[in-house]
């Protein structure tokens, strides 16, 4: 393939306190990824996009040169899609154990986790969303990953996002979908 022909991936810094993100989009690109750990605020919202923005915006305003943002949530179809983007609260208050508890007393274990990365250089904003569908589970299972990795199990898969390990997971996750998504239209 001639240089020209090369797709080229801007240079951006990864804005991201969460190690495992971290890991997790530099195996995914399959390359080093500077990053910045910066607590960002999180407006309260169900729209995705609207809290992915505003962190964006939070961002740029920090750090100032070209970056990436990532907002993820998690769909439980049995509250009509709630929590989304505020499942942090709710893992911080219940646990892994407890998101699958409230889905399966409610009687629907159906799940979508949802990613979405955006790009940003101050004039151009790129996104890229990944979407994976499931079923959450009890007892947790799995020692990798992260949140509610160990309760999620993606469809066509026996084993929890928790037992799956690097490439296996990443090729049916949210946020390997997400980072493809995003790197396809850059």
């Amino acid at each position: 393939m001639a240089d020209r022909d090369r797709q080229v991936t801007p240079s951006f810094v990864l804005v991201t306190g969460n190690p495992g993100k971290l890991a997790e989009a530099v195996r995914i690109l399959g390359a080093p990824v500077d990053s910045i750990a910066i607590d960002l605020p999180e407006i309260q919202s169900l729209d995705l996009r609207a809290v992915l923005e505003a962190k964006a915006d939070e961002a740029w305003r920090r750090v100032g040169r070209p970056l990436v943002v990532e907002e993820a949530g998690l769909e439980l179809a049995a509250l009509n899609g709630f929590p989304g983007p505020l499942v942090k609260w709710m893992l911080d208050a219940a646990g892994p154990a407890g998101l699958a508890r409230t889905a399966l007393a409610l009687a629907n274990p159906r799940a979508t986790a949802r990613c979405l990365l955006l790009y940003t250089d101050g004039d151009r904003r790129v996104a890229g969303e990944g979407v994976t569908t499931g079923t959450l589970v009890l007892p947790p299972r799995g020692e990798h990953g992260f949140g509610w990795d160990p309760v999620f199990r993606p469809d066509g898969e026996e084993r929890t996002f928790g037992e799956l390990e690097g490439p296996a997971k990443d090729a049916v996750s949210h946020r390997g979908r997400a980072w493809r998504d995003l790197m396809a239209r850059w």
